[in-house]
């Protein structure tokens, strides 16, 4: 029996150690109510603002759109992140949407070979769109823009929504539907030795990483600048939640603690 429980202690270990978490606990801080960005980039080379919530850089500002604010908090069984979320949505008249982004890093070379893993929750009381918007993205630029892995959600009839991921102009939707009010983990997946990205729903939570749902291959040199950071557009005609983001290197970032 000594025996057995050494053994469990050591794999729970060697999960730990190999568990490469780049960033997470991105709304450490902020409480319910709070505006989300700190500044906005007015120019495409401003200087970094690192680890920050800020404005994406845009030529074309829209007017009366605001920075998105922090809402409450989500969970999943067996994912490590909660606490709160950012909420979607603008003030009622308002249309268009905002990117809002979270700068990581000034150089393109830091995160630029290998994997990357991007998960966090949502939760949608509202869809606004038919058509695929995207929500989510791993950016190039620390600024906003350059995408190179997207989440896209579309309403899919009265009641149900569907998910998809992108690069470049790839796009490529997951087979299932998915509910409103009902809290979802999307993981997406950047794949440079593939040169590829990936999305995941609502995963099982084991150590073994599953097949993904959607799978984009890019075009050649698609995956060829590193990223720099996490981007969220938030849009008018949508109602709910995202947040609990966590960035990592592996599977094993993404479900450990």
């Amino acid at each position: 029996m000594k025996k057995v429980f050494v053994s469990m202690a050591l794999a729970v270990l060697a999960l730990g150690s190999q568990a490469q978490v780049l960033k997470n606990d991105l709304l450490k801080g902020y409480k319910v109510g709070d505006t989300l960005e700190k500044t906005v980039y007015d120019d495409k080379r401003a200087p970094i603002n690192v680890d920050t919530w800020c404005g994406a850089f845009t030529t074309t500002p829209v007017e009366g759109v605001v920075s998105p604010t922090v809402g409450k908090a989500l969970t999943y069984d067996g994912y490590s992140e909660a606490g709160s979320s950012i909420n979607f949505g603008f003030p009622q008249g308002v249309k268009g949407s905002r990117v809002s982004v979270y700068s990581l890093v000034e150089s393109g070379k830091v995160y630029s070979k290998g994997t990357y893993y991007l998960a966090c929750l949502v939760n949608f009381a509202k869809v606004g769109s038919s058509n695929l918007a995207d929500i989510l993205a791993a950016s190039a630029s620390y600024v906003g823009g350059g995408n190179r892995g997207q989440v896209y959600v579309r309403r899919e009839g009265n009641d149900k929504i569907k998910f998809a991921v992108g690069l470049m102009k790839g796009r490529n939707e997951t087979p299932m539907v998915y509910d409103y009010n009902t809290t979802h983990l999307l993981v997406l997946k950047v794949d440079y030795d593939k040169n590829e990205v990936s999305l995941f729903v609502d995963p099982e939570l084991n150590q073994n990483e599953p097949k993904a749902d959607a799978v984009v291959a890019g075009e050649e040199g698609a995956l060829k600048a590193g990223l720099k950071a996490i981007s969220f557009r938030n849009r008018s005609g949508f109602k709910g939640n995202i947040g609990n983001f966590r960035f990592a290197r592996d599977w094993a970032g993404v479900i450990g603690k």
